[in-house]
């Protein structure tokens, strides 16, 4: 008998299980295999991310037209049993009634706990069937560690130990140690009649009236939108379109939280997604450009010990760049310009020239400008246009920088650059952006301090200070987190991965990185030799070994497939 456990069971853990079935049923031994799960949350198959009790105001930040890539499974034959096919996302909308009418060109993004109960659902039809039939068993408790014995597994929860020959980890967001400043704030919180909230995602903090209540909020990317939504409208208000034009207004009711106020490092807002497939279609490469740039970046990974820096992406991305740039601008720069500075700011994003967006304009001028590039009614700057062509070739990328070759400090590069981009290439849907300047207009969104302030406690709260302008200050009793935690292996507190680290069988790709693994998702030990433990990381905690992480439809990625395979071509 085979013994399989997954241990974490969001979108990639119910990946893995249809792949291991797929892949298992084709094999002649199939009839000796049984599946345990490790999941203590009460939906299968959403993970933190797509609990579906979430408020509706938690948006994807995915268009529904991109989530037709979400395929659905076909019917499996498994032995004796027979697991039926479940739709595509776009079908089962469909079938579902969750299909939100647009003109065919304006894109929708849906609410995560929509995509949270297609998840679980999904999870569901294929989970109680194999439960039925004696080869899947479900255990509602958190793994505490995992031992490696003379080639099985121990995995250990607080009620039982089970032993099995192979182990997945899909634990997607794992808790990082505090920094010196959240435990600062946690005891700040404990000690006084003021409300840290260091995971927004798993506490609710809303309460009935908010009113007198400033709400400081650490961080001004997506969960930055998903809490201020939560403070407004989830409640307390409604935004509707002002008249005569294209913006909005936020009409507050009672209870309505006084004030908030987000601050970051760099004060930079988030930009939206073109608004639109035409619009969209502007900055999409054609297949010619794809194939070339491709083909560029195959070349230089066939060598992997020759490739020094991000040269060899950043020059044929920039040559897609000016093309497309030339197209689209009335620039009267020449193409030599362009490429040029597109190279330096995608080396330096504090990179300035009249080509790119200014970042010391206010804040809410800045987003208006982006808005009205998303929605083709001025000319792109050559970083929106960067950033957008950077998320129609981040598929090619995650494929390509997966299991690379390169050196772990260059992997690290290749991550930073991706991440620098996120703020355009996982930008939110323009509503979003509209809502923050309505509530900034209507007073409730403070935006002085948005950059880089001075946070000290105070008996009261936080006080948040702006030493460059008058000293402004404001004092907010409530502070909300909503900078999301790096996948470094090396910061993680948890007591699987502790348990692993004092056995010496995990180490990371680099040092600011996650778990190193193998293609076939096995961890590779700190000894960097060819013994393979049967203990496998598949998803965020492996970033560095894969690049793409973070959507959702990476959780369905070629990954999870190889994985099942490498079980089967070591065990069946």
């Amino acid at each position: 008998m085979i013994q399989i456990a997954i241990i974490g069971f969001g979108p990639r853990g119910l990946a893995c299980l249809e792949n291991i079935i797929l892949e298992v049923s084709n094999q002649s031994k199939s009839n000796e295999l049984q599946l345990y799960v490790f999941e203590p949350s009460k939906n299968l198959g959403t993970g933190k991310a797509w609990n579906i009790d979430q408020p509706k105001t938690n948006y994807i930040n995915i268009s529904d037209h991109a989530l037709q890539n979400l395929k659905g499974r076909e019917t499996i034959h498994f032995n004796d049993v027979e697991i039926p096919s479940f739709p595509s996302y776009t079908q089962w909308c469909l079938e579902n009634n969750k299909v939100e009418k647009t003109d065919g060109n304006k894109d929708f993004y849906p609410p995560r706990s929509q995509m949270g109960n297609y998840l679980n659902e999904r999870s569901n039809s294929i989970c109680a069937i194999l439960i039925k039939n004696d080869i899947l068993t479900v255990y509602r408790e958190k793994v505490i560690s995992i031992i490696n014995k003379n080639d099985f597994q121990i995995i250990n929860t607080i009620e039982r130990a089970v032993k099995v020959q192979e182990c997945l980890l899909t634990l997607g967001h794992t808790s990082t140690r505090d920094s010196e400043e959240t435990k600062l704030f946690k005891e700040h919180s404990t000690n006084n009649d003021v409300q840290y909230i260091h995971n927004p995602y798993e506490t609710t903090f809303v309460q009935d009236d908010m009113s007198n209540t400033v709400v400081a909020i650490k961080g001004f990317g997506l969960s930055m939108l998903d809490i201020t939504r939560q403070l407004t409208n989830y409640k307390f208000g409604n935004f509707k379109e002002k008249e005569n034009s294209n913006y909005l207004e936020f009409c507050a009711e009672k209870g309505c939280v006084s004030k908030i106020v987000p601050y970051s490092f760099d004060g930079l807002p988030c930009v939206p997604k073109p608004y639109g497939r035409i619009v969209d279609d502007l900055f999409k490469p054609s297949i010619q450009q794809l194939n070339t740039f491709e083909l560029f970046l195959r070349n230089a990974l066939s060598q992997p010990e020759n490739c020094e820096n991000l040269d060899f992406i950043i020059t044929p991305f920039s040559e897609i760049v000016t093309e497309l740039f030339i197209k689209i601008s009335d620039t009267n720069c020449s193409e030599d310009e362009i490429n040029y500075v597109a190279k330096k700011w995608l080396g330096d994003m504090k990179t300035t020239h009249r080509l790119v967006l200014d970042t010391k304009l206010p804040t809410v001028d800045y987003m208006r400008k982006t808005v009205e590039m998303a929605r083709g009614t001025i000319k792109p700057s050559l970083d929106f246009t960067i950033g957008q062509v950077w998320r129609h070739v981040q598929p090619t990328l995650y494929r390509l920088f997966a299991f690379s070759g390169i050196r772990g400090e260059l992997m690290k590069d290749v991550v930073d650059l991706d991440q620098s981009t996120k703020r355009y290439s996982y930008g939110p849907p323009l509503e979003s952006i509209l809502q923050l300047i309505a509530l900034s207009e209507a007073s409730i969104l403070d935006l002085n301090y948005v950059s880089d302030p001075r946070v000290t406690t105070v008996s009261n709260g936080w006080k948040i200070e702006n030493e460059f302008e008058n000293n402004k200050e404001v004092i907010a009793g409530m502070m909300c987190n909503s900078v999301m935690d790096s996948p470094i292996l090396k910061e993680f507190d948890s007591p699987i991965f502790d348990s692993l680290k004092k056995q010496n069988l995990i180490t990371s790709v680099f040092n600011d990185l996650g778990v190193a693994t193998r293609p076939d998702a096995t961890m590779i030990s700190p000894q960097d030799n060819d013994e393979v433990v049967s203990i496998s990381v598949v998803g965020r905690n492996a970033k560095g070994s894969v690049l793409g992480t973070d959507a959702i439809l990476e959780c369905f990625s070629p990954e999870t497939q190889d994985w099942a395979k490498g079980i089967v071509s070591r065990r069946f």
